[in-house]
């Protein structure tokens, strides 16, 4: 008993393929979740597996294709035999398509033009917009509700939150991977086939996750915010998940956090109804 309707939102120039997923009927304005998917996650698992049950508990939800992955505009740069772009207006050039970029800090501001867009959606509340995030996904919820006080409520499901203590040989790393970008020592001068996580699809932009910090930005959240983590969870420390609750519980957040006894992706099937329950559970009392 729910409507879908596809939508594009515009995100610093590029077209994001997103799904507005509302309960059908009724009247009145109702509360909201954006949800936002994980490393190489797309929009159609989170319309089926939880934006739709969501939904059908009252909620306007939004799913969405970060860019560069799904049917989202890939990002586009110059070519190097490209002039420089010194002219304003339309202009047609030579360019370069990228996707499949893993790149926090395009994602957040994705998340960030998602939410601008859900605010001002016909029949949502916007005193009732909360955040649900999952995987990579679950550490941006946390970097934008610390920023918007507009979120009245957040999810963060097995979330990636990076670590409290990062090595320093991995800080060089990143600083190194900046200064070949700037140098166009790779080509192209975004990655492209280097630095994989085994295991995972998709290209991390490991310069630009020097500047992503869920831990840090979590002592600045206000919104109730609800942790659901895995006990043998293989891409983070157990112990990092942790730390980031005790954070927040430190600086005096309503904060609450659920483990089940699984890895990282058996929360997405073995218990995935007792997560989202949870989640729904979470968003029904502070929404």
């Amino acid at each position: 008993m729910v409507t879908r309707s596809q939508v594009t939102i515009w995100s610093e120039g590029s077209r994001l393929a997103a799904e507005l997923i509302a309960p059908e009927g009724g009247s009145g304005p109702r509360p909201a979740i954006l949800l936002c998917h994980g490393w190489a996650g797309l929009k159609e698992h989170l319309a089926e597996r939880y934006a739709t049950p969501l939904a059908e508990a009252g909620y306007v939800c939004l799913v969405f294709d970060y860019r560069g992955w799904g049917g989202s505009d890939g990002r586009m740069i110059s070519t190097p035999d490209t002039p420089m772009l010194t002219t304003a207006g339309e202009q047609t050039v030579k360019v370069r398509v990228i996707r499949e970029l893993v790149d926090p800090v395009d994602q957040v501001a994705d998340i960030r033009a998602c939410l601008a867009f859900l605010l001002t959606q016909e029949g949502v509340d916007p005193e009732r917009v909360g955040l649900w995030g999952s995987s990579y996904g679950g550490g941006h919820v946390i970097v934008v509700a610390a920023h918007d006080e507009r979120v009245k409520a957040v999810v963060a499901q097995i979330g990636g939150f990076g670590s409290p203590n990062p090595k320093v040989e991995w800080t060089q790393f990143q600083r190194k991977r900046a200064a070949d970008k700037a140098r166009a020592l790779i080509d192209p001068p975004v990655p492209q086939g280097i630095d994989a996580a085994p295991s995972l699809r998709g290209v991390p932009d490991v310069a630009r996750q020097l500047y992503h910090a869920p831990i840090e930005a979590a002592s600045k959240v206000r919104a109730p915010t609800l942790f659901l983590d895995a006990e043998l969870e293989e891409y983070a420390e157990p112990a990092t998940h942790g730390h980031i609750f005790e954070v927040m519980k430190t600086a005096g957040v309503t904060t609450e956090r659920v483990t089940y006894p699984c890895t990282h992706y058996q929360v997405y099937d073995q218990y995935h109804e007792p997560a989202l329950e949870a989640a729904r559970a979470w968003f029904a009392r502070y929404l």
